[in-house]
């Protein structure tokens, strides 16, 4: 109970040391999300200020093409021409002009009237309120246009046409007549009268916000007729964020007007939210984390016992059930009670294991003989046979001695195919004094897989079990085929004889995994190599008729070479 005690102190210990930099934390990141969610709501802000200036941009672009249009017919502009051509202008070629300026008026709404003026300072006009071509309350009121270079002018009014109730502003785009027949030349200038009320229906934003076109300092469209025509520069800037942006078609301002107080309290709810969040995850998180932790907590005095137990060498400890348990829990315990009887079976198996390694090397200490000794008796002998002229005795003390040096030096390493296939020629070229028939192998490996690797001497145990045990009792000449293969990424090999066979009980023993037969020591060091290199990626099985030869068919992991410890010099 003291260690639970304990732990329950550190646990407590830890909660609290944890609160202080949580709550850092938790100011770190209020301070971060204030400084976002303003930093959003300026891109909000503007965001809004662009839009409406686009969409002035787009009113203004849908009158200009009608007046460009209007501007730039060859039949309003021969009559024009003909207009400041006379010096008394019929009143037929007036007439024709006053019905299309009617009919730009009546097509498109929100054109409250348009102008026509030529060169020669006659005035064409068209009154939309009054549907007239004579009478009206404003052609007489527009200003004079300078256009100098300019083709097009966007000019805001400060005059109020209608009634007292009902007041109607306007804004005017000036454009001159183009005649590209010869642009140099001035025939004269159309004014487009526009209701400013088309540039704030179509401008649409939050109802925190307020938007006001102005023309310089005049202001020519808002939400608050009363505003119309009043300068921007004595609206009160105070209690609010101010935003402006100018027109580049127009060169007008468009100012974007929203309160600090609704800024603020957007900013502080979304605060306060953030905050409230967080304090009731605290508390949900302390209340989650005390429930969990009571049946953990039991766990590890349990798990305190049994540990102690097993140190004190009790490998039959098992952990009761927790009285209520969680699935990870649980786990814990099945976990725990598995591990101490693996533990056991290992302590089991490390002392054999030892006590197996103690007297394997014990006989490996009465049968190691120096390998220096054995290179210079067999060089020795090697010069005995050159100074007698014997050069077969010499040949064969060569391959032998090439073959020690293979076989001894890191057993177990990994070689080329080329290696391999080269030490097994000299191998062979042994084993052929021995017989007392004719013997030949035969190689059937591409180029290409001469680069792979496998490990040292995995092909030798079968080429000498061919020799010594299917060539027995052969008149007829002997052979050994070795063929290799790339199946994707494994090894086929295949080593087949031409010998007497094995018989089918035979065969059957040869293919059992499981198989504790003793007299097939060199099969069962080859599978248990496999084992050791290959783990379960490893197939391998034989295939014989009595008469008719035996085949060996191995299927390994396919390694690319560059590996370590290769030698250059197929295996001397």
């Amino acid at each position: 109970m003291k260690k639970n005690r304990s732990l329950r102190s550190m646990i407590f210990f830890l909660a609290v040391v944890l609160i202080i930099p949580i709550l850092c934390f938790t100011l770190y990141l209020q301070v971060q999300t204030w400084r976002t969610m303003k930093h959003n709501l300026q891109r909000e802000l503007e965001g809004e200020l662009n839009t409406a200036n686009h969409t002035l941009e787009m009113v203004i672009d849908k009158y200009d093409m009608v007046l460009y249009d209007f501007c730039t017919n060859d039949e309003i502009i021969e009559l024009v021409e003909q207009i400041n051509e006379s010096e008394k202008p019929s009143d037929a070629v007036k007439y024709q002009i006053r019905r299309s300026l009617a009919h730009i008026c009546n097509r498109n709404v929100g054109v409250e009237g348009i102008t026509l003026i030529t060169e020669s300072g006659t005035v064409c006009f068209y009154d939309k309120e009054a549907a007239s071509f004579v009478s009206t309350k404003w052609a007489n009121k527009i200003p004079k246009v300078n256009m100098q270079d300019q083709m097009a002018v966007y000019q805001g009014s400060s005059y109020v046409l209608g009634t007292e109730s009902q007041p109607v502003h306007m804004f005017q785009l000036t454009r001159r007549l183009a005649d590209y027949r010869n642009i140099n030349r001035q025939t004269g200038i159309v004014v487009l009268s526009v209701n400013q009320s088309v540039l704030w229906d179509d401008i649409q934003v939050s109802d925190k916000s307020t938007v006001y076109i102005c023309d310089s300092d005049q202001i020519i469209a808002a939400a608050d007729p009363d505003q119309i025509g009043k300068s921007i520069a004595v609206k009160s800037q105070r209690g609010y964020r101010v935003l402006k942006a100018k027109n580049d078609k127009t060169g007008w301002n468009v100012y974007h007007f929203y309160s600090k107080v609704q800024y603020d309290q957007q900013i502080k709810a979304n605060i306060c939210i953030g905050l409230g969040s967080m304090v009731a995850l605290m508390l949900l998180s302390t209340v989650l984390l005390t429930f969990m932790m009571r049946p953990v907590l039991d766990l590890v005095g349990r798990l305190v016992y049994a540990m102690s137990e097993i140190e004190n060498g009790n490998f039959d400890v098992q952990i009761p059930s927790v009285e209520h348990p969680a699935n990870e829990v649980e786990c814990i315990v099945a976990g725990f009670n598995e591990m101490s009887g693996q533990l056991k079976q290992l302590v089991e198996k490390v002392k054999q294991s030892t006590v197996d390694q103690k007297n394997a090397e014990l006989q490996a200490m009465e049968a190691q003989i120096d390998p220096h000794f054995l290179y210079n008796t067999l060089d020795t002998i090697n010069w005995k046979a050159l100074e007698h002229d014997d050069f077969e005795v010499s040949n064969m003390v060569g391959a032998l001695a090439d073959i020690l040096r293979y076989s001894i030096r890191n057993p177990g390493d990994m070689v080329s195919i080329g290696q391999e296939l080269s030490w097994l020629e000299r191998y062979t070229m042994l084993q052929k004094e021995k017989l007392d028939q004719p013997l030949s192998v035969v190689t059937d490996v591409p180029e290409k897989l001469m680069g792979y690797r496998i490990h040292k001497l995995l092909l030798q145990p079968f080429v000498e079990n061919a020799i010594n045990h299917g060539f027995r009792r052969m008149s007829m000449p002997c052979r050994i085929e070795i063929s290799m293969r790339l199946a994707g990424e494994q090894f086929y090999i295949r080593i087949r004889d031409n010998g007497c066979g094995i018989p089918p009980d035979l065969v059957e023993e040869l293919n059992n995994k499981n198989s504790s037969d003793g007299h097939h020591v060199g099969v069962a060091n080859v599978r248990k190599r496999l084992e050791l290199y290959y783990s379960d990626d490893h197939e391998m099985y034989f295939e014989s008729r009595e008469g008719q030869g035996t085949s060996v068919h191995l299927f390994i992991r396919a390694v690319r070479g560059g590996g370590q410890n290769e030698d250059n010099h197929s295996g001397r």
